[in-house]
């Protein structure tokens, strides 16, 4: 498993519970992951108290045959845009049903017509790519990273390795104490 994301509490934009740190894994395996899977293993979302956290990097564990695992590279978010994802509040349960998902009209399933800078949000609605609400699990979306993102000097980053056009979906099932995160990647 390689380090995806360490994501402190961010008010509005990031809404953990006060002191906690989201913690987002993945493999990173030359051969294919079952990235596909909110809990097959390849993948990994939970939280860990701030105070709990040492005060530098931890070294990644090394596997003894293999080494130490894929490093991803290092980008920090610099803040949070407040916006509206486009998607009707009175639809929102179809976007987390693949049939009714499927059914919707291009320009509210897709309101931003699949525009990169749109694929990475905290909050709001899933914003699907081309393979629609598969694998869901319980809760509702908490926060979607793309595989390519905006950078503040206007170029762009690939984040990890989501099958070259995917997306990174968190998940966060509230009904559970405490919360339960869980991840997936779809394309």
């Amino acid at each position: 498993m390689s380090h995806l994301a360490q994501l402190p509490a961010d008010g509005d934009a990031l809404p953990l519970a006060d002191g906690e740190v989201l913690f987002l894994f993945k493999c990173e395996w030359d051969s294919i992951c079952s990235f596909w899977e909110p809990d097959g293993g390849a993948n990994a979302a939970f939280v860990v108290q701030r105070a709990e956290l040492g005060t530098g990097p931890t070294a990644p564990p090394s596997d003894p045959a293999e080494g130490p695992p894929a490093l991803l590279r290092e980008i920090s978010i610099t803040g949070w845009r407040a916006d509206d994802d486009g998607a009707p509040s009175e639809l929102e349960e179809a976007f987390y049903d693949y049939q009714a998902h499927s059914e919707l009209p291009e320009e509210v399933a897709h309101p931003h017509d699949w525009a990169s800078a749109w694929r990475t949000k905290s909050g709001g609605v899933p914003y699907w790519t081309a393979n629609g609400a598969q694998q869901m699990p319980a809760g509702r979306l908490f926060l979607q990273i793309d595989n390519w993102v905006d950078l503040a000097d206007g170029s762009t980053a690939e984040v990890a390795n989501f099958c070259s056009d995917g997306t990174a979906y968190v998940f966060v099932d509230r009904a559970q104490a405490p919360p339960v995160y869980s991840m997936f990647i779809n394309r």
